[in-house]
């Protein structure tokens, strides 16, 4: 029997498959990230015996051949794709799980530029990110550089102050479109009505029959594992001229920091210093003197006391004697 086995298994490791069939794909960045972090986080993993481990590279065989048979001539690069996940988007290099945040959708519009599917939103604080495929219709001219932009609206009305996105190329006809909705006091702990729109191909593409998805998405297990904490003071930054700190939300998700930004000063920001002596620099950040904001990874308030450090980012063309920053630290968590 056991001959008969090993028979079987040196058959199929001599199997010749015709690869010339399959288009060469080329990964992208995002991809070739994605594949990196995977294969490290195989190799930190406890290395099998070597009967695992044999029967792990036969049934890796086995597979390969079961796709050639039942794909025939389909190129893999058309093969069905599920939509990425915005923890993919966010790029946290820690293994994270937001499942329990996340709303999925899996609605379906289509008009005359492709199909485009609402896979996944999440609600952290003060944005939705939003995880989508699209499916370029035939003739339709479409790239990863290309980033479809959604309008939303919360409960009929419209918050949004700024909006971002990122195209990943999948295939040859499916990208995977991440969007990044930057949206003022989100009324975390109840339920939320979203009228979401997507009338942009790109940026400077808009189009007339757009996608429309309405998705009620809920934020109890949000809002039951956030905190946000009202400074509303002002932060001296010498000179005579001052910000006023408003808040900050600090989510499973991200922390994030609001304040009011003088538009007579030098942009503004801050890190985060935890009491043991790390820091923490914004990921991101709108210095704008409407609503200036920065954003940051997660913060464990419990585990430790934190504080607010100003410093200079760069200089305002339209500044008049903007003072140096003055050196000091406010406490976050007392």
């Amino acid at each position: 029997m056991r001959s008969e086995k090993m028979l079987m298994y040196k058959d199929l490791n001599e199997i010749n498959i015709d690869l010339e069939q399959y288009e060469e794909q080329y990964l992208t960045n995002y991809e070739k990230k994605k594949w990196e972090k995977r294969i490290l986080k195989k190799m930190r993993k406890q290395k099998p015996t070597h009967k695992k481990k044999y029967l792990g590279v036969t049934a890796a065989v086995i597979l390969a051949t079961v796709i050639s048979i039942s794909t025939g001539m389909v190129s893999v690069a058309n093969m069905p794709f599920v939509g990425g996940m915005i923890e993919e988007y966010i790029g946290s290099n820690e293994q994270v799980d937001y499942a329990t945040y996340k709303t999925a959708i899996g609605t379906t519009a289509e008009n005359e530029y492709g199909k485009l599917t609402l896979n996944e939103v999440l609600i952290d604080g003060g944005r939705l990110l939003i995880s989508s495929t699209f499916e370029p219709a035939e003739g339709i001219d479409f790239d990863y550089k290309m980033n479809p932009m959604p309008k939303v609206l919360i409960n009929g009305e419209n918050l949004t102050s700024l909006t971002g996105g990122q195209s990943v190329e999948i295939n040859d006809s499916m990208y995977t479109i991440y969007n990044d909705v930057e949206i003022t006091d989100i009324p975390i702990g109840e339920t939320i009505r979203f009228h979401i729109e997507y009338d942009r191909l790109d940026l400077e593409m808009p189009i007339d029959n757009p996608w429309i998805f309405d998705i009620d998405v809920p934020t109890e297990q949000l809002a039951a594992s956030s905190e946000t904490i009202a400074f509303n003071q002002e932060i001296q930054l010498g000179n005579g001229q001052s910000i006023r700190l408003e808040k900050m939300i600090v989510t499973p998700i991200s922390t994030i920091l609001y304040y009011d930004w003088p538009e007579q000063a030098n942009h503004i920001a801050f890190k985060i210093v935890s009491e043991s002596g790390a820091e923490i620099l914004p990921n991101s950040m709108a210095i704008d003197p409407e609503e200036s904001y920065n954003r940051y990874t997660s913060i464990d308030l419990q585990a430790e006391k934190y504080y607010l450090v100003p410093f200079e980012t760069s200089a305002n063309p339209h500044a008049t004697k903007p003072g140096k920053v003055m050196e000091q630290s406010i406490l976050i968590n007392p």
